[in-house]
């Protein structure tokens, strides 16, 4: 572990005023008499230079063989030569980015140094990191070894910090650490008297947070998850697009599309149209979905196996992987809104996915994320979503409100004349389809006819699913069709309420209400409430906003520290800790 400052704790004054501007070395000699205590910088772990050397082959291997190739069949040798450079080339590039990489632990900040010829050196102060995520792909788990990735509020695409590679003890070693100088600095904000009379006793940077286990995941109802998800689809486009691309690379000579249509000619002369079509359907149709029906399945439970979410202190902590494995956590002051989700084939099961909008996150989680969402749950009974928002947000209740129909008073609904804008502006983009089909399958026009009495279908559908509800302080909005999705903002977290109209909706006198929070992921719109509504919703909240937003309260604070709510059943919830009222 690099060391810091050797004199006086993290909030004595003897300290703060030695390591203000902490000097930073590459080795470890000490400070000389009254200068500032150096910062020792570290290396990453030697094996990084293979690990980044096959990430350079990995991304430039299909061009290297193709050229390989093309050098064997055209005699050109000096090809080779040609990627024998470019394999030398980036193991010195591999080399000379071990070298120049650097990360070392200040008094106040955490010291990050890279790049070869265009150096770039980062601070970031401990209490604007926002998670501090570990990983480890198979090859890792394999060689024991893991990365580390830090994120600060910045919405940007990746995380500002990633160390490749390091031990995996130290890497854990490493955020457990950074994670608790965090957590010290923000109570040094919070409480500078209290703290600064602990730094002068001598205590500890924080006492190691409480591990309090709120959810796991089993492998039965990993498998419902990758069976219910809507990646059947996205995997058949994927095998025949990986098909064709095969096809066209490596024999473009053959005409599998004659050769196919012959076949069928010839099946549907011996057997009949009937019989051929269903031998068509049980021979390549079927073993196909049932084949990407499987790879969704394995899919999920090697993503989310072992899935556990946890709470550490006052930031949630999710791990999960069976060959890459990640460990992922994200503050509570963080959190913007949940968000759950439930897919045309999870609705009529009850069942859904719940993801958390944290503000700034760089989507890192090892496909467990998504801009500024977090999964928080895989799968997850929708009855027992109002058992769960406690643990974000414990000053929320809405045990009542998420139990009632849509057609509750509670909720406030889009006027019925809504389901006819939606309808007019889907009709449209359906006819434009028609006008398309139409033009080059004139045959097909009587065929397709039959979606315009679909598209009125699901547009009354959908704005039968629609509705908004402001509940203690917290706001629950409902949209959706056929697959629906229910998001919960605590007012508090609201950055802009804002009213929208098209030319549809004003020709009907209906707005859209749109709030919007601090991460991506976390905006919610009521599409087609009634223009007086929205207004009058708008301006509610916004008389609202500025007193909650200085009025941090108390009882808030105090209940992050409570008994943490468990999710029952195959997603574990331990009903035994759940708080009063839930």
């Amino acid at each position: 572990m690099p060391r810091r400052c050797a004199s006086g704790s993290r909030n004595s004054p003897a300290r703060s005023n030695r390591c203000d501007e902490p000097a930073v070395t590459g080795h470890d000699e000490g400070p000389a008499s009254g200068a500032a205590p150096a910062v020792e910088m570290q290396r990453l772990h030697g094996a990084s230079i293979l690990f980044h050397w096959f990430a350079l082959l990995r991304s430039g291997l299909f061009p290297l063989v193709l050229v390989a190739l093309q050098s064997r069949t055209r005699g050109g040798d000096w090809l080779l030569y040609g990627v024998g450079g470019l394999l030398v080339l980036f193991a010195a590039g591999s080399i000379a980015r071990f070298l120049f990489t650097r990360y070392g632990l200040g008094p106040d900040a955490f010291l990050f140094r890279s790049g070869v010829f265009a150096r770039q050196s980062r601070v970031i102060p401990y209490d604007r990191i926002q998670s501090v995520n570990v990983r480890q792909s198979a090859l890792q788990r394999l060689l024991r070894m893991g990365e580390l990735h830090v994120e600060t509020a910045t919405q940007g695409s990746a995380a500002e910090v990633v160390l490749r590679v390091l031990r995996w003890r130290d890497a854990q070693s490493l955020r457990e650490h950074l994670v608790a100088e965090r957590r010290g600095a923000l109570g040094a904000r919070e409480a500078p008297a209290s703290d600064a009379t602990q730094g002068a006793a001598g205590a500890p940077v924080e006492e190691a947070a409480e591990s309090t286990v709120i959810a796991t995941v089993d492998v039965e109802q990993l498998m419902v998850a990758g069976a219910t998800s809507n990646n059947v689809g996205v995997l058949l486009a994927v095998l025949f697009s990986g098909f064709d691309r095969l096809r066209s690379s490596f024999f473009a000579e053959l005409d599998f599309t004659g050769l196919l249509a012959g076949s069928l000619v010839s099946v549907t002369d011996a057997i009949g149209a009937s019989w051929a079509l269903a031998l068509l359907v049980l021979l390549v149709i079927v073993p196909l979905v049932v084949a990407s029906w499987m790879v969704s399945v394995a899919g999920s439970v090697v993503r989310y196996h072992g899935f556990t979410l946890e709470r550490v202190g006052r930031d949630l902590r999710r791990s999960h992987g069976l060959f890459s494995r990640v460990q992922a956590s994200v503050p509570l002051r963080r959190a913007q809104a949940l968000r759950f989700h439930q897919s045309v084939l999870r609705r009529p099961f009850g069942l859904g996915e719940l993801r958390l909008v944290s503000a700034g996150s760089a989507g890192g989680g090892g496909g467990a994320s998504s801009g500024g969402l977090q999964v928080l749950l895989p799968i997850l009974r929708r009855d027992e979503v109002s058992r769960f928002v406690p643990v974000v947000f414990p000053d929320a209740s809405l045990d009542t409100l998420l139990a009632a129909p849509i057609d509750d008073a509670a909720w406030t609904r889009p006027k019925p004349v809504a389901a006819v804008r939606i309808a007019l502006a889907s009709t449209v983009r359906v006819l434009l389809v028609v006008a398309l089909v139409a033009a080059v399958w004139p045959e097909w026009l009587g065929r397709v006819a039959w979606l315009l009495p679909l598209v009125w279908g699901l547009a009354w559908m959908r704005r039968r699913a629609r509705g908004i509800a402001v509940v203690d302080g917290h706001v629950v909005v409902r949209e959706g069709g056929l697959a629906r999705t229910m998001v919960i903002l605590p007012e508090r977290k609201l950055q802009l309420i804002e009213v929208r109209q098209g030319p549809l909706q004003r020709l009907f006198g209906v707005a859209t209400l749109r709030l919007t929070t601090a991460g991506l992921g976390g905006d919610a719109d009521m599409v087609d409430l009634a223009l007086a509504e929205a207004r009058s919703l708008q301006d509610d909240l916004t008389a609202r906003l500025p007193r909650t937003l200085r009025h941090v309260s108390a009882s808030n604070v105090s209940a992050s520290h409570a008994s943490v709510p468990r999710v029952s059943g195959p997603v574990s919830l331990h009903r035994e800790v759940l708080p009063d009222g839930v």
